[in-house]
């Protein structure tokens, strides 16, 4: 904790700012010998010995015994716990036992398949005369190159889940050999599977394994993920396949000490000083000495701040303390050449860099050496995220590490500032999907037709497809559908966006984000102003089509607002499930919906003088959405005195934000991924999802709808306001809301659920629960 003193030395806090700290002790590992472990052979054995790793911790031990023995491997485990070393001596066994076999390594991100690659060869090289070569396979790799991996493919491959699509299942009959031979697939960092991402993964593995099945090829799989709940749940989403968990979640860590900073900022430049209160702070811990790695909220923040630091040095000229030197001093994003974020990490390594300003590109699994810190600048998607990027410091059991967090001014950023030991204790997310998403199927479908070619091969290892792509497949042959010669249906299916209503963000020719149809009707209408990663632009133009379509963004002047007066219609289309506590209690349905939304005017304010700038209407201004998965929960009117009262109108309306900002912190969604609506008349208030088909969100809500409500209730409550305010639960562009009606409506909702339900929705029917 002597570092507060040097951050105010730095100007990074001053006296009025909230702070709280807090330590976190080292928990040691408990450790097996190696060198006793049978069901290692003895030059693996060996080869850990001549690594330095004579003893493997317990999970470890677990989890290669699991995999050895024949099962599917899910190991749940913290950052910086040997993850690695668990899939790949169990890979690197079954390799050497048949010099025949072949691996495949999924990976999210490049970096992480380069850094796994360099680990993987320390492990094989410490093995004498092993024919075990690895190599990645993605985008880059040249044309002559791609054809001398298929025609001698290394024991191990790294590739990642669009070139698994693109080549392996889009041109299999390439790689029929290795395919054949396939006999470990390894999924690492599976908590960035989730959502839309992870939904179409679900499908995207299906149809691997699918296709394996019938080349006669039946893989084990070994998946990690360092911060999620329900892994062994989520590993069965993802695949389709049995899988057992082990677990390690609360068996080894650093001692950490934590130092949350809740900033008394002014609104007007409160970006430009939030960003060089952060530039401070990291130059206070290179000061002292510490190797830090500042979380960045996006990647124009990051290079900002680099900038920032660089011209902070320079005007301390002679002044400046030792150690602080631009030298030292890198940033790390996504859109930086290959080479040069190889370089960065590599920098770290030897401690030639020490003070780096990155995105999330840093803040998967990747081996950058002994950090002293992080410095989160603002609170990431989610605690997932959160406990990812801290993980990036304090890389083994015996070393100390710190964590230091600045909160933006949003109910999530404010409420975790003030609230250190609720982050500390609060259980890890459970991760969401949704394999039966149609949106997703019916885009996966002609891949699936293209890969089997006929109905019979569709059939055999058919129940591999299910819950969706089997019957939907079937039904395409049975109804005379053709594949069609030399077409790849798979060039088609964007996995992480772009397709079922997504606009992609422009700057220029560069893509700077994606977002919702519905967002974009909401927020990036024609000339609107638009926030993202902290930077205000105003919109130029928007190109739609079928799928969605682009969004031309311009840098406009940070004290301009624009608000649009909007109504929106919201009703359920069909529901899926339900449970309903007696004829006067909350009613809770899960299904689909649609929303009408009407633009009848947009404001334009300036807010240095709080003046009208301009008013108009867009060229655009209604939309219609359908077949997006919803929650509603609503109460049985009251008499007519009640129902007229004018506080349940402001407290039903004023709910919708507490279910919003409640949802936030209990499933793991970006914020982007959810809209809430309130439907006064009815005495309802609906959580929407922004994607259609729905990606698991509505239905994960249904099972943990009173806990969402309760948080929504305590951010609210422990906030000082008397209304609501951006720091609790206010959205940007609210009005006429009150947060005591809505709390009161809200635990009116709770209290007359506090029994278990009476009645459950099932096939259209309300029947009583016995």
């Amino acid at each position: 904790m002597q570092i507060i003193g040097t951050l105010e030395r730095w100007d990074a806090i001053r006296a009025g700012d909230q702070i709280a700290t807090e330590r976190l002790t080292a928990i040691p590992p408990e450790t097996i010998t190696a060198a006793n472990r049978t069901e290692l052979s003895i030059e693996v054995r060996q080869a850990l010995g001549r690594l330095g790793c004579s003893d493997l911790y317990e999970h470890q031990a677990r989890a290669i015994t699991v995999a050895l023995e024949g099962s599917n491997v899910v190991l749940q485990a913290p950052t910086a716990s040997g993850k690695s070393l668990a899939f790949q001596i169990p890979m690197i066994e079954a390799l050497l036992r048949d010099p025949a076999a072949h691996a495949l390594m999924l990976y999210p991100t490049k970096a992480l398949a380069f850094d796994q690659r360099d680990q993987l060869q320390r492990l094989t090289t410490a093995i004498p005369d092993c024919h075990v070569q690895s190599w990645w396979y993605d985008g880059d790799v040249s044309t002559s190159e791609r054809d001398a991996i298929r025609r001698s493919p290394p024991a191990v491959l790294m590739t990642n889940p669009e070139m698994l699509n693109l080549s392996f299942l889009g041109h299999g009959e390439l790689w029929t050999g290795f395919l054949r031979s396939v006999k470990w697939v390894v999924l690492d960092e599976i908590h960035e599977y989730r959502g839309y991402f992870g939904s179409n993964l679900s499908m995207l593995l299906r149809r691997f394994r699918h296709y394996l099945h019938r080349l006669g090829a039946d893989p084990r799989f070994f998946l990690c993920s360092a911060t999620c709940a329900n892994a062994k749940e989520h590993a069965e989403g993802l695949t389709g396949a049995p899988f057992v968990e082990v677990n390690a979640t609360s068996s080894i860590r650093p001692t950490r000490d934590f130092v949350f900073v809740r900033p008394e900022l002014r609104d007007y430049n409160y970006w430009k000083i939030f960003q060089l209160r952060v530039v401070n702070a990291g130059l206070a811990c290179l000061a002292e000495g510490q190797a830090t790695l500042v979380f960045c909220p996006s990647r124009k923040f990051a290079e900002q701040c680099h900038r920032v630091a660089l011209r902070r040095i320079a005007e301390l000229g002679d002044n400046v303390p030792r150690g602080v030197g631009k030298e030292s001093i890198e940033v790390y994003r996504a859109g930086l050449s290959t080479k040069k974020r190889q370089d960065v990490q590599e920098r770290l390594k030897r401690g030639e860099v020490r003070l780096v300003f990155a995105t999330n590109a840093l803040e998967l699994g990747i081996d950058i050496g002994g950090l002293d810190g992080v410095i989160l600048a603002g609170f990431p998607d989610s605690i997932m995220a959160a406990w990812q990027r801290i993980g990036r410091a304090g890389r083994s059991w015996k070393s100390d590490a710190f964590v230091l967090y600045f909160a933006r001014n949003n109910p999530v950023d404010q409420f975790h500032a003030s609230n250190l030991p609720a982050f500390l204790t609060k259980p890890l997310d459970e991760l969401v999907i949704n394999p039966r998403n149609p949106d997703l199927v019916e885009r996966h479908v002609p891949c699936v037709l293209h890969e089997s070619r006929n109905a019979a091969a569709l059939r055999k290892g058919g129940e591999i497809l299910r819950p969706a792509l089997y019957e939907a497949a079937e039904k395409k042959f049975r109804a005379g559908a053709v594949v069609a010669r030399g077409v790849s249906p798979q060039r088609y299916v964007n996995l992480r966006g772009g397709g079922s209503g997504q606009y992609v963000l422009k700057k220029g020719e560069t893509e700077i984000g994606t977002m919702s149809a519905q967002q974009q009707f909401r927020e990036a209408y024609d000339r609107a102003i638009y926030m993202h990663g902290g930077i205000t632009f105003r919109v130029t133009e928007v190109a739609s089509g079928r799928d969605g379509g682009s969004i031309q963004l311009q840098e406009e002047q940070p004290f301009f607002r624009t608000n649009p007066i909007i109504t929106t219609q919201v009703a359920m289309q069909a529901v899926f499930a339900g449970r309903k506590w007696g004829s006067s209690g909350p009613e809770v349905t899960y299904g689909d919906s649609s929303s009408m939304e009407r633009i009848h005017q947009v404001v334009e304010v300036d807010e240095r003088s709080d003046t009208e700038r301009d008013r108009w209407t867009p060229s655009s201004n209604q939309a219609r959405f359908d077949r997006a998965h919803a929650l509603r929960i609503s109460l049985a009117a009251g008499d007519a005195d009640e129902a007229a009262h004018p506080t349940v109108g402001i407290g039903v309306t004023t709910c919708q934000h507490l279910l919003r900002v409640g949802a936030l912190f209990s499933i793991p969604i970006d914020a982007h991924d959810v809209f809430t609506h309130a439907d006064i008349g009815s005495r309802s208030v609906f959580l929407v999802e922004s994607y259609p088909g729905g990606i698991g969100i509505a239905r994960k809500a249904l099972d943990i709808w009173r806990g969402i409500l309760e948080v929504g209730i305590d951010v609210a409550t422990r906030c000082g306001c008397a209304k609501g305010c951006p720091n609790c639960i206010t959205p940007p562009r609210a009005r006429d809301l009150d947060k005591e009606a809505g709390i009161q409506f809200a635990r009116r909702l709770l209290n007359d659920s506090e029994d278990d339900h009476t009645l459950e929705f099932r096939m259209g029917l309300w029947e009583p629960v016995h």
